[in-house]
């Protein structure tokens, strides 16, 4: 009968898990190894700019490869750090710096739809990243 009782109190005096606080720093984190991660795709696209396994595809390949496994570890790092919530969130980022590096570097346009969507994401991460205690 006492070991009921005790496990009684220890299942009511256990602690639930404490949540913690999304800072500046580890959303530059967050946002560092999302553009890390980016970064593969436009090694990806430059790839597709050669013929297969010349020297240019082979260097991009590389240099695609090496970022993600870079993006791998420090992503690794990153998590170990901050809430897996808050860091899948924030990871969708990765649409909006594509984005970007699609304009900056490749020309593209952007269309409406492209900006709309952009800022439903922003607006899922902000909800995301708001302490609701």
């Amino acid at each position: 009968m006492n070991s009921e009782i005790d496990n009684k109190e220890n299942m009511t005096t256990e602690k639930s898990p404490v949540k913690k606080k999304i800072t500046v720093l580890s959303l530059l984190l967050i946002q560092s190894g999302v553009v890390v991660y980016t970064m593969s795709g436009i090694c990806s696209k430059m790839t597709s700019r050669f013929p297969f396994m010349s020297f240019g595809w082979i260097l991009w390949l590389f240099l695609e490869v090496f970022a993600l496994g870079f993006y791998a570890i420090f992503w690794q790092q990153i998590i170990k750090r901050v809430d897996l919530s808050i860091a899948y969130a924030n990871r969708a980022f990765a649409i909006f710096w594509s984005m970007l590096w699609a304009v900056l570097i490749f020309g593209e346009r952007v269309t409406l739809q492209n900006i709309l969507g952009v800022i439903v994401i922003f607006a899922g991460i902000m909800l995301v990243n708001q302490d609701v205690r």
